[in-house]
């Protein structure tokens, strides 16, 4: 950052630069796409939803005065006010409703849920404050936001998880619940990623840690056995499935649901 000179030691980190701008910025807030990734709530990589580029390279701040002229500096205008929260490193950053409702004009559907359900897992905003944003006057985005607030669930404990939420409930088949406890004979027994407790189907997800962490892949087949012993019929899904294979997810989805439905 031109006019902040940083330690060789430290590394060149999205944290580094913003706490350089900050000492030059004061009255600066990051924002938009920074806001989302100092807070480590997920975001595409680097492609909107008519291709648009994501560039996670500038820095974006909204300031009340004239927005810093820097190079790899994005400057919005606008009164913060108290849609703010401040980060452990120090850091200002705007909150999380505020941060949804600015990124989702650039994201598609499905990303601006993905985000949603992330804000509200975190317990950063509520359904009400981003409810509130989709209904101001002129906000860009707000029919997508508007069309994205049914389909958020703040129980889903990961991006994967909600696009694989979505994709169920798009094939025409009944909404599951996400991370509802199944307790037998008073004893806890497993939360299923997402579940149908009246017909007892899970669905589980196993991200890359299920298969490559030794202790959580044997905590996996415990509780599933677990589940099974119990009358449950279990689904296990992957990103490929998710991904590439999602007609095959769905039909063994529906399948699972034909066969307790009768």
């Amino acid at each position: 950052m031109r006019g902040v000179r940083a330690s060789a030691e430290l590394t060149d980190s999205l944290e580094v630069r913003c706490r350089a701008l900050a000492l030059i910025a004061d009255a600066a807030t990051f924002s938009h796409l920074t806001a989302a990734r100092l807070c480590d709530l997920p975001v595409p990589g680097r492609c909107g939803p008519l291709g648009l580029p994501l560039d996670d390279e500038q820095i974006e701040v909204t300031c009340a005065v004239l927005p810093p002229r820097l190079a790899g500096v994005r400057g919005h205008y606008g009164k913060v006010g108290a849609d703010v929260r401040t980060l452990d490193s120090g850091l200002r950053v705007t909150s999380g409703a505020r941060t949804w409702a600015e990124l989702v004009p650039r994201l598609g559907l499905d990303d601006a849920v993905v985000l949603g359900d992330a804000v509200l897992r975190h317990g950063w905003a509520d359904l009400v404050e981003l409810t509130a944003w989709a209904a101001r006057p002129g906000r860009r985005g707000a029919g997508r936001m508007r069309a994205a607030i049914p389909l958020l669930e703040p129980r889903t404990d990961s991006p994967m998880e909600t696009r694989l939420r979505l994709l169920i409930v798009r094939a025409g088949l009944p909404k599951p619940v996400a991370n509802v406890d199944v307790v037998v004979d008073g004893g806890w027994l497993a939360r299923p990623d997402l579940s149908y407790p009246a017909l007892m189907i899970a669905i589980e997800y196993d991200g890359d840690h299920h298969r490559t962490d030794r202790v959580q892949w044997q905590r996996d087949i415990g509780r599933r056995r677990g589940l099974e012993d119990a009358g449950w019929l279990l689904v296990i899904v992957t990103a490929d499935d998710v991904l590439r294979r999602p007609h095959e997810i769905v039909t063994r989805i529906g399948r699972a649901i034909a066969s307790r439905a009768t």
